[in-house]
């Protein structure tokens, strides 16, 4: 049997299984999905609970041992398996195999991914568990989904965001869902049920590195160069990877490009503003970029982010924090300074 991952609640309302498979590459998901099984098997009387992280060099037949001892205070058991990469072996698909077909109405085998492809799920022992008992696929949340998902999230808090703060903070995460929810907890502390607009989010998540990075290419498209240089300062000084602030800057660089030739080819700014999901919290930067910014100013900016990458892995010679100053420099004031 198999359920989406929002299905799951309504099925263990119904009843509690003895064997679950809960499998995809989303670590928030997952935890949540195994809390729920965990839960529920609770209320049943699964008092007892014994976790198996499974390594390379991990004893598979200790598995049936301890799934067949039960202590003196419990006569139910939760065995919970996690496995990393998704592959359990020869000697573990042979045993997971084995409980699952085993049957026992007093231990309920909780495995759970944290990798998971079409090739593992046409593998054998994921077959026999999910037909054995159920099965939670858990895909990626695509990029156009994020904003959605978020917003249920938000909702389901009792939050009530607008578009831009959705937009801003699906922005902020890229694609991160435990981030996505931590940043929602943090909300919810402070907003406690009130409206949530881009600036509640500016506010909520000030302090953390994944936004400085997002304010410093917020500040280079605006043109305010004293902030850009400090912001980028303090972001070197506490170790943040150059690469997240790199990436950053090419996201939206790449998107105030397309805006631009968007505009010379006809389209309206609003139509693309649309057609490019650029809510009005982010119009500001983006059209001051397409209107600072020629089509040479944008072309060399691309060539200095490539230029960061390869000094932040030792291809080129140089300081990647220093390029990247040079470009914040290139894009607050075009033409003020060389590039090369």
């Amino acid at each position: 049997m198999t359920v989406k991952a929002d299905q799951l609640p309504a099925h263990l309302a119904r009843s509690v299984g003895r064997v679950y498979l809960i499998a995809g590459a989303e670590p928030l998901l997952v935890q949540e999905c195994r809390d729920q099984v965990i839960r529920a098997a609770q209320q049943e009387g699964f008092a007892e609970r014994t976790v198996h992280e499974v390594s390379q060099k991990f004893d598979w037949d200790l598995l049936a041992e301890d799934a067949a001892s039960l202590s003196l205070f419990s006569s139910q058991k939760i065995v919970d398996i996690r496995l990393p990469t998704g592959r359990p072996g020869r000697d573990g698909s042979k045993a997971l195999i084995e409980m699952a077909e085993a049957a026992d109405p007093d231990v309920l085998l909780l495995v759970s991914c944290g990798h998971w492809d079409t090739s593992l799920r046409k593998s054998k022992w994921a077959s026999v568990l999910a037909r054995a008992g159920v099965l939670v696929e858990i895909w990626p949340i695509k990029p156009h989904e994020l904003p959605r998902w978020i917003k249920g999230r938000m909702m389901a808090a009792g939050l009530k965001p607008e578009a831009g703060a959705i937009e801003m903070l699906a922005d902020l995460v890229e694609g991160n869902l435990l981030a996505a929810q931590q940043e929602i907890d943090k909300l919810l502390l402070l907003e406690q049920g009130a409206k949530v607009t881009a600036e509640d989010v500016t506010r909520a998540v000030a302090n953390s590195s994944r936004f400085d990075a997002f304010r410093l290419v917020e500040c280079a498209l605006q043109g305010r160069l004293d902030e850009c240089l400090r912001v980028a300062s303090g972001l070197k000084r506490t170790n943040v990877a150059i690469q997240a602030v790199s990436g950053a800057l090419h996201r939206e660089l790449t998107l105030a490009d397309t805006v631009r030739v968007a505009a010379r080819s006809g389209e309206s700014e609003s139509a693309v503003f649309g057609r490019l999901r650029i809510w009005p919290a982010r119009q500001g930067p983006i059209r001051r970029a397409v209107n600072q910014l020629s089509e040479y100013d944008f072309g060399e900016s691309f060539r200095a982010l490539t230029l960061i990458d390869r000094q932040s892995k030792g291809r080129a010679p140089g300081d990647p924090w220093q390029t990247l100053d040079r470009l914040l420099w290139h894009l607050c004031d075009p033409g003020a300074v060389s590039l090369d």
